[in-house]
């Protein structure tokens, strides 16, 4: 899959394995890559989530971060991982499970009696009290791997069946872009 099949991606980085996406992509930012630069890994071996939990990223999992240049103000960042999970919530119904928003930035699925934690968000961002330099969107989606935290889930655990990853991601990025449009309007589109 290149940039151009994926909706909003200026930058496609395309990692067998990262210890983190997200260390990856702020590493990226810090030295100037572009709005729209996405950092996808097909396995993390130090992935993490909020409040510095290890995310258990093995094989059959979606994990990438996404670098945006926003032109908004920082009091907007708290609205920024809350978009992303519904946007989320919205592409894991799309693949036939039902979904909810559990604030600030997790995505609990179900189907029938079976559910648990499907996607967690990760936002950082860097810059000063009126302006935001870059922030880094990490998101961590289990597809087809099996997640070994307690209470989380997949969508082949709750589906039955496996689901292409890319899909996931594209469904994701459909649902993103003009979520984040809404939120930065005088941003820059990829």
């Amino acid at each position: 899959m290149n940039n151009r099949a994926l909706p909003g991606i200026g930058r496609l980085l395309r990692l067998r394995t990262a210890d983190s996406t997200q260390t990856v992509a702020r590493g990226l930012a810090e030295g100037g890559a572009p709005h729209g630069t996405l950092v996808w890994a097909l396995r993390q071996t130090a992935g993490r989530g909020r409040l510095e939990r290890r995310w258990d990223s093995g094989p059959g999992g979606l994990y990438f971060s996404l670098i945006l240049r926003p032109a908004f103000p920082p009091r907007v960042l708290a609205e920024l991982s809350l978009t992303a999970a519904r946007a989320a919530a919205e592409a894991l119904a799309g693949c036939g499970v039902r979904t909810r928003v559990k604030p600030p930035n997790d995505v609990i699925g179900s189907r029938g009696r079976r559910s648990g934690k499907l996607c967690g968000i990760l936002a950082e961002a860097r810059g000063g009290a009126r302006r935001v330099d870059w922030v880094v969107l990490g998101v961590g989606i289990n597809v087809n791997n099996r997640p070994l935290a307690p209470g989380a889930a997949s969508l082949r655990d709750l589906t039955g069946k496996a689901v292409p990853i890319a899909r996931v991601l594209r469904l994701f990025l459909e649902r993103f872009q003009p979520a984040y449009r809404a939120l930065d309007p005088d941003g820059i589109i990829v």
